[in-house]
């Protein structure tokens, strides 16, 4: 005659079964994702990879435009003080244009204006990015660019010039903001000499306040028209970061809500099956007490 414990297979097959629960749980709060190995949800991670993909190329068009503007604000705070310089010029012009002063004192001030000459060349000269030349075509440099181009978006055509994803600093190569570029005279050749006189100064930059405001006039245009070129790609690329930084809030938004873990659910989940386990448990016990008694009975018969 067998001896069978009824009921104890269905325990246990609930036992494993919330023992697999807890498993799954502790899987899923350790990892922080809800894709497990007995439940990787194949549809839902691939969707969550593509998200990832997304996020990546959204960071890595932020860099690129970061990129853009710090290369922008750098060439925009050379001209600024450019623009100082010129202006500064212009009154040293203006005075010399005097009468009243002497040709030593005239050419005291031309000293001035051939230091701060060479002061825009240095700037335009030394002014670079990550090695790129933003003002001038040094010695030694190639042909530079026509244009620099950024991208901060996908590409929808194969045409660049109707990309909206791909930025264009354009006439790049004509941004030259050294002193002759500019148009700013030289005095050098005047000032090896004891004085300058009235006539010198005239015969450079005209006779009268008119001419010589006019002569920085055409350099002023210059800069301006080169800092408009840069402010309008930093203006851009600022609406640009805004709109990244909300598409890029908005995925990952998306992707947790595939992706990540609601811990207060899965606490819950884990703490069932656990209870589940012990509660099984205990009522294999149970079970197994009427067939130890029966053992006990057979043992006192000898």
């Amino acid at each position: 005659m067998g001896l069978r414990i009824t009921g104890s297979t269905t325990i246990e097959n609930n036992i494993r079964r919330a023992s697999d629960e807890a498993n799954e749980s502790m899987e899923k709060l350790s990892s922080g994702i809800v894709f497990t190995r007995s439940n990787p949800q194949p549809s839902d991670r691939s969707l969550s990879d593509k998200m990832s993909q997304r996020l990546r190329e959204i960071a890595s068009q932020k860099r690129t435009a970061n990129d853009a503007m710090s290369l922008v604000d750098t060439a925009d705070s050379a001209l600024n003080e450019v623009t100082n310089i010129t202006h500064r010029m212009r009154e040293l012009a203006a005075q010399a244009a005097s009468p009243t002063l002497s040709d030593k004192e005239r050419k005291f001030i031309f000293v001035e204006y051939e230091t701060l000459r060479d002061e825009i060349d240095r700037i335009a000269s030394s002014t670079q990015f990550e090695g790129l030349s933003l003002l001038a075509n040094p010695a030694g440099e190639g042909e530079r660019r026509d244009s620099l181009q950024f991208r901060i978006g996908q590409a929808l055509s194969g045409d660049d010039s109707e990309d909206p994803g791909l930025v264009s600093l354009s006439g790049f190569k004509d941004i030259i903001a050294t002193a002759e570029s500019l148009g700013i005279q030289s005095l050098k050749s005047l000032i090896s000499g004891d004085g300058i006189s009235l006539d010198d100064v005239e015969s450079v930059f005209g006779s009268g306040a008119a001419s010589i405001a006019e002569t920085f006039v055409d350099a002023l245009d210059k800069i301006s028209g080169f800092r408009a070129v840069f402010g309008s790609v930093s203006s851009r690329m600022n609406h640009a970061l805004e709109a990244l930084d909300v598409a890029g809030e908005n995925l990952s938004a998306s992707q947790s809500r595939i992706r990540d873990v609601d811990y207060a659910t899965e606490i819950s989940n884990l703490t069932k099956a656990n209870i589940l386990v012990k509660a099984g448990t205990s009522l294999l016990a149970q079970g197994n007490l009427p067939a130890q008694l029966v053992l006990t009975l057979i043992r006192s018969l000898d």
